[in-house]
């Protein structure tokens, strides 16, 4: 009888031997869809949170300007024209280097058609808002001799007026099949 009397209030208190359920778990690498907003009530929390998808963080880039994953399609969008100044202009400082960092991808002869599928971004530096984000690509490109496909990212930062994103540098590798 001494045994339930001691166990009851486990039962009504909760056990603190359980975790607590955290939206956008570490675990799973995923950020939750819905915000929690404080109570009212409650007293100030004494740790930051670090669980804040970086699309909640106001502040980078003006509102309403397009976001990372649509500045890296419109980018890519404007690469199979002949007029290069157009992709260009999605560059930091308007333009690329003498070898800009998706090379591979711009120099492809002949291409056709473009599919980018892209990836939430991620924040690569610890500023708040970031500046620096990481945007995952997987792009397909058409030319007149076959299909190639590449996986990397793009990084972008705000542009210096804050009306919206620029690239500032990328990754892409070919994908062998």
């Amino acid at each position: 009888m001494r045994r339930v009397v001691m166990l009851l209030p486990l039962l009504f208190g909760g056990c603190s031997c359980q975790p607590d359920p955290v939206e956008g778990s570490a675990s799973t690498g995923k950020a939750a869809d819905t915000a929690v907003l404080p109570d009212a009530d409650a007293p100030a929390a004494s740790e930051p949170e670090t669980a804040t998808p970086v699309a909640a963080t106001p502040g980078a880039v003006a509102p309403g300007a397009a976001d990372e994953g649509a500045t890296v399609r419109r980018y890519m969008y404007a690469l199979p024209g002949s007029d290069r100044s157009a992709s260009d202009a999605y560059w930091s400082g308007g333009r690329t280097g003498a070898r800009p960092d998706d090379a591979v991808l711009r120099d492809i002869p002949d291409l056709r058609n473009l599919r980018v599928d892209t990836g939430s971004p991620i924040a690569r530096d610890t500023a708040q808002p970031s500046r620096l984000r990481e945007v995952p690509v997987r792009v397909r490109a058409t030319t007149g001799t076959g299909t190639f496909i590449f996986e990397g990212w793009y990084r972008l930062q705000p542009r210096p007026d804050g009306s919206g994103w620029e690239i500032h540098s990328a990754s892409l590798q070919p994908v062998l099949r």
